[in-house]
Formats: C-alpha cells, structure tokens, sequence
C-alpha cells in the first residue's frame, strides 16, 4: 500500500504507528468491538471488517479509503464507545467544532444540499442502496448508522425559483466519546463520497 504521496500519507503512517503501540485487549474494551486472539471486528456503514493487530490488515467485503482506514485508526487509537441518549447534535455542539464549523458547512453541509437539492429521486435511491432509513424530518430526511451505535441524519431541503437548496447533518450525542470535531468532518466527507459512488453506479 503506498501511503506516502498522497495528502492522506502521512496522518495514516502516523495513526499506524498510535495503532501498533496499542493493547488490543484495552483497545476492544475500551472501542466495545469484539475481539479474537488480535483481531476485532468493527463495522463502517453496512459493512463488517476485520482489523488485525499490530498490523492493521482490514479484511472486508470491499476495499477502504485511505481516509476511512484513517477514520478507524482513530477511532481505535483514542475513541470510546457510549450509549447515546437519543438526541442529535449539529457539529457546532461538539467540542471544537465552532473553530471547524466553516470548513464542514463547506465540505459536507453545502456539498450534500447542492448535489441533491434538486435530485430527491437520486437522493432516495441512493440512500437505499447504503442502506439507511427515512426520516419524518426536512423535504428529504435519512438516518445513517456510521459505525455500530454512531448515527448521522441527513436533513435536505428542496430548492425552489425562489430558494437554493438547504441542507443539515445531524450527529448522534454519542459522538463525542468516539471522534474529535475534525474526526466528524472526515466522516461527513466519507458518507458523501460513498453516497456519490453509489450515484455514479446507479447512474
């Protein structure tokens, strides 16, 4: 895997090596993954994973990203899991997330309301294939199961002659315990790009 000229390289190499200094034991305990021998198994929008230690060997049913094996390196090196207590946060609510709230409106809130706010069909279809659920909220809500137990809501409101297309995205409160402000843009960043993938093959 060449990892080094890419503007992933680097923060990859990094949490690696977080990764190999880890116990696994602890790191399952502490994550609620389950674990055999140094292995564990974690699971990232419908799919299921095994992750090897110290190594980290990602067996699944389909390659990853660099920025997702990103995603769960970090959320193994430093993440906890926690039940949420149902409620849904936007990104500003989260610790830091005032001083990243430009670069994720930017990156995820804008980018998801501009590529479906006139495509609800496309939206719904796509959302199918993830799979996710529907949501009784906005023109077009969806609820997304990130990893086991972290939801994301998808909240679009349909443009008109008048209005652009609007858009929110919701985090369950768990969050906080598994992922900093930073680690939640990236994970708004991999649920659209995997949301385009799928358009692109349906199309």
């Amino acid at each position: 895997m060449d990892v080094v000229n890419n503007k992933e390289g680097k923060p990859l190499e990094y949490y690696l090596e977080k990764f190999r200094a880890c116990d696994i034991e602890e790191t399952a305990s502490r994550c609620g993954l389950p674990r055999e021998e140094n292995r564990v198994a974690m699971g990232l929008l419908g799919e299921m994973f095994t992750v090897s230690h110290p190594d980290f060997t990602v067996v699944g049913p389909s390659p990853l990203t660099n920025a997702e094996r990103i995603l769960l390196l970090r959320y193994l090196v430093d993440g906890r899991a926690a039940v949420s207590g149902g409620q849904y946060l936007t990104y500003r609510e989260f610790p830091w997330g005032e001083v990243y709230l430009r670069q994720f409106t930017g990156r995820c809130i804008n980018r998801f309301a501009f590529s479906y706010g006139g495509k609800p069909d496309l939206l719904r279809q796509v959302m199918e294939k993830l799979p996710a659920r529907p949501l009784q909220r906005s023109d077009c809500g969806w609820e997304v199961e990130l990893m086991p137990g972290l939801f994301v809501q998808l909240l679009l409101w349909l443009g008109d002659e008048e209005f652009p297309p609007s858009a929110q995205i919701l985090f369950s409160d768990n969050f906080r315990f598994a992922f900093t402000a930073e680690d939640l843009a990236n994970a708004g960043d991999i649920l659209l790009s995997r949301m385009k993938r799928i358009g692109l093959a349906l199309s």
